[in-house]
C-alpha cells in the first residue's frame, strides 16, 4: 500500500495557491491537511478556498501538528528560517527557489539538512516541465549532437502581478526570477562560470534594474547567456538550445518546445518546411497546454518534481534538486551581481 504523507504549506501567497496547493491536492500520495501564514487572514482564506482543515499563524504550533513534509513558498528572505526550523523538527522540506538570499543562510540550510534525518529539496520546477524534459531527453539520445550554446531570455512587464517585497532583494526581480533561467542554463552547459555581466538602470522606471545580461562558460567549451529585461511591454520567457545537429526553442510560460534538425542548404523550400514544422509543433503544444490549463493542472513541472521528491524519501535515494544544487544556483545569482558591480 502506498504511504500517505501529511503535508503542510508554509506561506499562502500566489505560488502556494496557484501551484503548490493544487499540485499537492492532485497527488494521491499526499494529504494536504495544514496551512500556515504569519498573516492570519491569508491563512484563513486559503484554508477556506481549498477546504484545508488546519490553519495556523504560529509556526511552532504548525510544526507541532504531526506533519511529514512542508513546502515553503514564502518570500526568499524567510526561506532559511522556516526550512531550518522544520528540519530541526525532523520534518521533510521542499523549499522554493531561491533557497535563500544570503549565501551564509543557504549554508545554514545545508548544515541543517545534513544533521537532520529529513530531506531538504529545492523547487527548480522548470527542469521537470514537459517541454524541458523532452529537450533533455533529446540531448541524451544524441539528437542535438554537441551542445554549443544556450540562452535564457526573460521579458518582464512591470504591469503584471508582482510581489510587494521584490524591490528589497539584491537586484530586485533579477534575484527572485534569475534562478529559473540559471538552473536551465546549468542543466545544459554543465557549469555557471561568469565571463561577464552588465546591467542597465533607468531613473524613474521604478525597477531596481531595468535589464541584466550575463555570459557563462560551461564544460567542453559550451556557452550560456542570460538576458532579462524588466521594463518590457509584456511578459514572456524563452530558452534556446543550439547543438551541432538541432536547434530548439522552449516557450516556458506555455510549456511548449519547438525543435528542428540540420538544414542542407537553407533553400526557400527548407525555410518553408522549417516554418511549417514550427507552426505544427506550436499548434500541438498550444492544444496540449490548453487542455492542461482547462483541467487546472498546468503546474510547470512542480507536480513531477514533487512526485520524484516523494519517491526519493520512500527509497532513500538521491533527491531531484539537492541543497547543494540550490546553493550552486544561488551562488550564480550572486556572481552575476558581483560582476555587475
Amino acid at each position: 500500500m502506498t504511504r500517505k504523507y501529511e503535508v503542510g504549506v508554509v506561506g499562502c501567497g500566489s505560488i502556494a495557491t496557484e501551484r503548490h496547493i493544487p499540485a499537492l491536492q492532485a497527488n494521491p500520495r499526499v494529504s494536504l491537511s495544514t496551512v500556515y501564514d504569519h498573516h492570519w487572514p491569508n491563512a484563513e482564506k486559503t484554508a477556506e478556498d481549498f477546504d484545508i482543515v488546519n490553519v495556523y499563524d504560529n509556526y511552532d504550533d504548525f510544526l507541532s501538528s504531526d506533519l511529514d513534509l512542508v513546502t515553503v513558498s514564502t518570500p526568499p528572505f524567510t526561506h532559511a528560517e522556516y526550512s531550518v526550523q522544520a528540519l530541526e523538527s525532523d520534518t521533510h522540506v521542499l523549499c522554493e527557489k531561491p533557497m535563500a538570499v544570503e549565501l551564509e543562510d543557504a549554508r545554514d540550510m545545508v548544515s541543517a539538512a545534513n544533521e537532520s534525518s529529513s530531506e531538504l529539496g529545492i523547487v527548480h520546477n522548470f527542469l521537470y516541465s514537459r517541454s524541458v524534459r523532452k529537450a533533455r531527453r533529446l540531448v541524451q539520445e544524441g539528437k542535438f549532437g554537441d551542445i554549443q550554446y544556450v540562452k535564457g531570455i526573460q521579458f518582464s512587464s512591470p504591469r503584471r502581478d508582482l510581489p510587494s517585497w521584490y524591490t528589497d532583494l539584491p537586484g530586485g526581480l533579477f534575484f527572485d526570477e534569475s534562478p529559473h533561467l540559471l538552473y536551465l542554463i546549468e542543466a545544459f552547459i554543465g557549469d555557471l562560470d561568469v565571463v561577464n555581466a552588465t546591467s542597465q538602470q533607468n531613473d524613474g522606471s521604478g525597477q531596481p534594474l531595468d535589464s541584466v545580461t550575463a555570459t557563462f562558460e560551461g564544460t567542453e567549451g559550451r556557452q550560456g547567456q542570460l538576458s532579462m529585461i524588466f521594463n518590457a511591454p509584456l511578459s514572456e520567457w524563452f530558452f534556446v538550445i543550439c547543438g551541432t545537429k538541432r536547434l530548439a526553442v522552449v516557450d516556458i510560460f506555455r510549456d511548449i518546445i519547438i525543435h528542428v534538425g540540420q538544414e542542407k542548404g537553407h533553400s526557400p523550400i527548407e525555410v518553408l518546411q522549417t516554418a511549417l514544422s514550427g507552426i505544427g509543433q506550436f499548434g500541438y503544444g498550444m492544444l496540449s497546454s490548453g487542455v492542461h490549463t482547462l483541467r487546472g493542472d498546468l503546474f510547470f513541472g512542480f507536480e513531477t518534481l514533487l512526485d520524484q521528491y516523494l519517491n526519493s524519501i520512500e527509497s532513500s535515494s538521491k533527491i531531484p534538486v539537492s541543497p547543494k544544487q540550490g546553493y550552486k544556483i544561488l551562488s550564480g545569482s550572486h556572481s552575476v551581481l558581483d560582476n555587475i558591480r
